[in-house]
């Protein structure tokens, strides 16, 4: 298995094609359509996945009022709140969400978790991870990933998109990250352009 380096934790847009795709084959269980929806909402949103756990109701119902998913105080790392722009397959990631939750016959308290367990609890932050790394491997990808991967793929999808000045500052606040230092590693040469390089050299 090929093993990346740091900077290079993230899917390809054919290894998310490839995931995604996979998931939708199995539309009918109610869980592999929760998966599929927390899944989208971590690579839309760039969510770290302890925040991801800690959503409620209404956070969801607010992101969805206004457009923008709001990272509170107290579910964000070192207690620095963000909020982040909820874009359309974000909100529909949102809209899964909630109709899950009433799938498995839970109520939809306000301070309710929006992720949900099959046991009645709001899933934890290491079943997060285990659900991804499940994935991933049964799509056959050749990589081992986890949620925070999601985070970096969303950076990298900005970085070569933006038309900004400062795509790096533009990554920093989609990820709410205090340091621009952080989100300068998504400048770094990757796999894929290291490929190219070599393929137009030949």
């Amino acid at each position: 298995m090929y093993v990346r380096n740091t900077f290079e934790r993230y899917l390809t847009e054919a290894e998310e094609r490839q995931l995604f795709r996979y998931m939708q084959q199995f539309s009918g269980d109610l869980y592999a359509r929760r998966d599929r929806a927390m899944m989208v909402l971590l690579r839309q949103t760039g969510v770290r996945v302890g925040s991801c756990a800690r959503l409620t109701c209404l956070d969801a119902r607010e992101a969805l009022r206004v457009e923008r998913l709001v990272l509170r105080a107290e579910i964000s790392k070192r207690g620095r709140g963000y909020d982040v722009r909820a874009n359309k397959p974000a909100r529909a990631a949102l809209r899964e969400l909630l109709k899950c939750r009433r799938d498995m016959g839970c109520d939809e308290l306000p301070d309710a978790p929006l992720i949900m367990s099959r046991h009645g609890r709001g899933l934890s932050v290491r079943s997060i991870q285990d659900r991804v790394r499940k994935w991933c491997l049964a799509a056959g990808l050749s990589v081992q990933a986890s949620p925070h991967w999601m985070r970096h793929t969303l950076a990298k999808r900005v970085m070569a998109r933006s038309t900004s000045n400062n795509p790096v500052a533009v990554v920093q606040r989609i990820l709410g990250q205090s340091s621009a230092s952080s989100a300068a590693v998504y400048t770094m040469p990757d796999r894929e352009e290291i490929d190219a390089a070599v393929e137009l050299a030949g």
